[in-house]
């Protein structure tokens, strides 16, 4: 049966290993590591450049696969948070004789106290163990991104990637619609692809009076990344309804079209040359 990314929507074992390799125990039991699990060729590099040992590779083309030097890598955990499609996890195998800690992002309110019990799933989601927090790492920096430490039992090190939401509705509750609390800051990143800010988007709409999604988008490149606006459309909706009082109902979304695979003008022109020649 196949398994993988484009049928489960996580990647497998195999997968990982192949397009980011996998430290071997040894290194596993040195202290803690970068793991990176970012299989599919997207043009992103921010973990490249957030690494201050240079210990992350991906070079030219950017579609590469990260790749990380497990010796130069010191697991300082700058890569984590930085990390847009949240693939990077730091493993220590190390912590204790029969525990490990795995430290991975988390975006969802409320974030959990050092000490606490929680389920820890797998990258599936699935209920993998018991662990308890360690710590919770929500610096300026992180943007946003707090990373949780947790600790499980040494032997599910290599299945554990994240941590049950705190304060889930019961199972015959369902999920209940959540009011915004407010409007969002203007620092706060929208889209994350071509990290435009709240405070751009409103800029585009007072100043250059744009009413939809899509002119949003033509004016400050809010929706132009990869995801084609999967990802930041509702918020720029919300923040237009804000702006002018209307109906979310009411407002244009845009077209999406993501790109297959991005193609440089040097590969047009070196096309155009191979046709003549």
């Amino acid at each position: 049966m196949a398994a993988g990314i484009i049928y489960d929507g996580f990647p497998s074992m195999e997968e990982i290993k192949e397009a980011n390799g996998w430290p071997d125990e040894e290194r596993f039991l040195k202290g803690p590591v970068a793991v990176v699990e970012c299989v599919q060729q997207i043009p992103c590099n921010p973990c490249e450049s957030a690494c201050p040992f240079h210990a992350i590779h991906i070079g030219e083309p950017i579609t590469n696969t990260p790749k990380v030097d497990k010796e130069t890598c010191i697991g300082c955990g700058m890569c984590v948070a930085a990390c847009p499609g949240l693939a990077i996890f730091l493993v220590d195998k190390s912590y204790s004789e029969t525990e490990a800690t795995v430290s991975f992002p988390f975006e969802y309110d409320p974030l959990p106290e050092p000490g606490a019990e929680v389920d820890a799933l797998s990258r599936g989601g699935e209920y993998v163990c018991k662990g308890h927090v360690v710590k919770v790492m929500n610096p300026k920096k992180n943007d946003h991104t707090p990373v949780v430490t947790l600790a499980i039992p040494k032997e599910y090190a290599d299945t554990v990637r994240t941590m049950r939401r705190l304060k889930l509705p019961e199972e015959h509750e369902g999920f209940r619609p959540v009011e915004p609390e407010g409007p969002l800051d203007d620092d706060v990143i929208v889209c994350r692809c071509e990290e435009i800010t709240a405070g751009e988007i409103r800029k585009a709409i007072r100043k250059y009076h744009a009413t939809t999604v899509t002119e949003v988008k033509r004016r400050v490149r809010a929706g132009m990344g990869l995801c084609q606006g999967r990802t930041c459309g509702k918020l720029v909706s919300r923040i237009i309804a804000e702006e002018t009082g209307k109906k979310m109902s009411e407002i244009q979304g845009s077209t999406d079209r993501p790109p297959v695979r991005p193609v440089t003008f040097g590969e047009l022109a070196e096309d155009g040359e191979d046709q003549e020649g």
